[in-house]
This record gives C-alpha cells, structure tokens and sequence, in this order.
C-alpha cells in the first residue's frame, strides 16, 4: 500500500511529466478523461471477458456485460476510467465486435480495450484494430502511468493462437519509460497474466519474464490481466499481478485443485462468481481494489 506523502510525491512527478509533453500515443475507444485536480480520489474500473458468442443483444453474455455496465454507470462515486482487458467476444466476427463496441458505448467513462485471443477471428488479424483502433495504448492521468499491452499472437499458417512478450514490444516500451519517473504508479493492463500460472490451460504469456527486468527499478507496478476468469493475486518483488473476473462465467482456481482439461461454459452452467473491479485511489494516496461480484 502506497502512502499518502508518497502518492502526493507521485502526482506532482506524474503531473511534471504531463507537462513535459509525455505524449498520449491512443485514445479511448469512448469519452475523454476529465482533467480533476490530482487531490481527488481516482476510481478505475476493470472489465474482462464478456465472451459475446455472436451479435444478440439478448444472449447470456451480452446481458452480463450489460448489467455491469449499468453498475459501473451507476456507481457512486462515479467511475473515473475503464478498462477492459481482453475477450471482448469469443469468436472475433464483425457483428459481435460491433455489438461489443455498441455496448461499452454506453459507458459514462472513458474505455480503453486491449484484444484476447477470441478477439482475432482465424482468418483475419485487423478487424479488431479496423473496429476499435489501436490495440495497445499508453497514457499518463492524474499522476498515474497506464500502459495496454497486445501480447496475443496469432499464426494463420498453423492456426496457433498464443501469448508473448515480443522484443520489439520490449524495446518500445523500455523507450517509453524512460520518460517516466521510477516513482510514478505503473498500471499495466493484458489479457493473459504476465507469468506463468499454469500452462496445461495457457494461462501465461512466453519472454514475460523480460519484462520483470524492465519493471524492476519502479516503485509501484500493478499488472491486471483476464483470461483467468477468477480474482487471483499474485505479489512478485515490487510487482503486483491481479487477475480479473469474467462476465461471462468463472473459471477454477487452479491454485485449489484442477482438471488437466479447463471445463467449458456448459459444464460450468450458473455463471455464480462473475463480475469486475474496481480500483480506488483515495485522497490518501492508499490504492484499494474491491471486487464487485
């Protein structure tokens, strides 16, 4: 946990580099983030895999990810920023990307999405970026460093789907940090977990460990991710990896014992534990994530 003198230091290093013209390289997919004095509490709500499974509005899944945001509207306080890591849809066709998009429109905040490996149909990598725009994004608010990585990786020779923390992703970002100061709070916001977790089920992502090296001089490093479907906290060093709940339906905790098969969605039946986070940070600098299931 963050203290208060330590956090105010960290707005004023954050609101510096803001002026220095530490540029914002993506937009939210929806809405502008407010410019509130740094003073006030940050809310920041996080969302992942809805699973859309096609373009009805009235499916399981789309009602899921619509209640959630109607309590994240709804939300009082209100919510500052959202962001939604990964899985939007489960099968990436046309139609369900734009419902998905017709859906978080509603939203009273900014949104930010980063694409799951359901996100990329088989025969076509650009239609989430054609849809959404970029795919990654990187920005500095309210003396908080929030960076989206795509690590997901699609082969269409073989049909292979899978996670990684490329080179050139590295060096990208190594250069972006470089403008930041160390003390500055890092949130960085994947589909799949930055390390791995368990394998049999593809929940983790390759050369993440590079990325602990280039995380490590930082003070206060929080890295959400999806895919997991579950509320599992991992703490490493000076990094804090967290995962998220789906919308759609939970996964087990392979932590407390598992299958060497992941169940799918008819086996798992009552969608019981799904939901989204929320994260606050309060005019005492403490950063609190609350689970809103």
């Amino acid at each position: 946990m963050v203290t208060r003198r330590q956090f105010l230091k960290q707005l004023g290093l954050g609101m510096v580099a803001g002026a220095a013209g530490l540029p914002l390289t993506s937009s939210p997919i929806f809405g502008t983030p407010c410019q509130d004095s740094p003073e006030l509490p940050l809310r920041v709500a996080l969302l992942a895999d809805s699973h859309l499974p096609n373009a009805n509005i009235k499916s399981g899944q789309a009602s899921r990810l619509a209640a959630a945001v109607a309590e994240i509207n709804a939300h009082n306080p209100r919510v500052d920023l959202v962001f939604l890591a990964g899985d939007l849809t489960d099968n990436g066709d046309t139609e369900t990307l734009w419902l998905g998009k017709e859906i978080l429109a509603s939203l009273h905040a900014p949104c930010w999405l980063v694409p799951g490996e359901k996100d990329y149909p088989a025969d076509s990598y650009s239609l989430w970026e054609d849809i959404f725009g970029d795919s990654t994004f990187s920005f500095t608010h309210q003396g908080v460093h929030f960076c989206g990585l795509n690590t997901t990786v699609h082969n269409p020779a073989t049909g292979r789907k899978f996670f990684e923390f490329s080179r050139p992703q590295y060096h990208r970002l190594a250069r972006e940090l470089g403008h930041i100061s160390p003390e500055v709070p890092l949130l960085v916001i994947s589909h799949a977990p930055l390390y791995r977790l368990f394998q049999p089920w593809q929940w983790w992502t390759e050369q993440a460990e590079s990325l602990y090296d280039l995380l490590s001089p930082r003070e206060n490093v929080f890295l959400f991710h999806g895919h997991v479907h579950q509320n599992i906290t991992l703490q490493h060093q000076n990094l804090t990896f967290q995962g998220l709940r789906s919308t759609a339906w939970p996964l087990p905790d392979v932590r407390v014992g598992f299958k060497t098969l992941q169940p799918s969605p008819l086996e798992i039946g009552n969608p019981t534990g799904c939901g989204w986070m929320l994260l606050t940070i309060n005019g005492k600098g403490d950063m609190i994530i609350k689970d809103q299931v």
